[in-house]
């Protein structure tokens, strides 16, 4: 019995521990860069195509959005000048890869997944305000 809740404990710890020397997939890599492309410049089909139908995000001042509502917005919006993120961190957690960056509006945090099309898409984001240095 003391066996198996061990073995039930490790796997456990195996599926929620991220695998820091993973790289993200090539299309995962194309994906990320056409998504933040599409932002920067408000094209809101691209960004549609690489974003999940349930996505949800958190922006900086705290407003919950979803995607229709993100999307609606993203329409309002005039390209702006590319700035490449700082300090991005690619972490993988079995199906599930989460992106973290220093952009423009503060640190980013973005939730990959695969849609049953084997599409990769952000489902979820959250934009916190970057202190000061």
């Amino acid at each position: 019995m003391l066996r198996l809740c061990t073995l039930q404990l490790t796997l456990l710890l195996i599926c929620l521990i991220p695998d820091a020397a993973a790289q993200a997939p090539a299309d995962l890599e194309e994906a990320m860069q056409r998504r933040s492309q599409a932002v920067l410049n408000a094209d809101g089909a691209t960004w549609d195509r690489y974003t999940a139908d349930d996505f949800t995000v958190v922006l900086a001042d705290g407003k919950l959005m979803n995607k229709g509502e993100r999307l609606a917005l993203m329409k309002t919006q005039k390209p702006r000048r590319s700035s490449s993120p700082e300090q991005v961190q690619i972490k993988h957690y079995r199906e599930t890869y989460v992106r973290r960056f220093l952009g423009d509006n503060g640190w980013v945090m973005e939730v990959w997944t695969k849609d049953k099309d084997g599409k990769w898409r952000v489902s979820a984001v959250q934009v916190t305000t970057a202190a000061q240095k």
